[in-house]
């Protein structure tokens, strides 16, 4: 099995996400993928370039997620739908808080990947994917749809 971090970087490393990543640090543009996230969650905070970091935490969370539901065994659940409807209107209530971009990038290069993975028929791809969104729901929580059984106990360290 691979590495949860190797599967984030599969899933949601595309070139684009690459270059976002990429494009604020000089030099870092040959870095694995999961340094280039770490990075920009790390030093872009309170910058011109926030938006970016805040795609790199949910990034991160989600090989966090992801490693945390294979460990436990856990399963893309029926209610996949509804998980990817919270998160979306989630993010639409998170955009109405801030003053940055980062829910429409979270939007774009976290959610509609997941969504897809769970139309997928591999079950691989409906776990992770669905694991990947449980992290984002459970950071989204209070809003209101919330359900408990998304919660995921990983700690981001953000």
């Amino acid at each position: 099995m691979r590495s949860s971090t190797d599967r984030v970087a599969e899933l949601f490393g595309t070139d684009e996400v690459r270059s976002l990543l990429a494009t604020n640090f000089p030099g870092y543009e040959s870095y694995a993928f999961s340094e280039l996230a770490r990075a920009a969650r790390d030093r872009l905070a309170n910058t011109p370039a926030h938006s970016v970091g805040i795609l790199a935490r949910e990034l991160r969370r989600s090989g966090l997620a992801i490693h945390h539901a294979r460990d436990t065994g856990q399963q893309a659940g029926q209610d996949a739908a509804l998980l990817v409807t919270f998160t979306r209107t989630g993010c639409d209530w998170w955009a109405s808080t801030v003053d940055h971009n980062g829910h429409a990038l979270v939007q774009a290069h976290l959610i509609d990947p997941c969504e897809q993975l769970l139309c997928a028929g591999n079950t691989d791809q409906r776990d992770d994917g669905y694991a990947a969104l449980r992290g984002l729901a459970t950071r989204l929580g209070s809003h209101s749809g919330f359900t408990s059984r998304w919660t995921l106990h990983i700690d981001d360290g953000a």
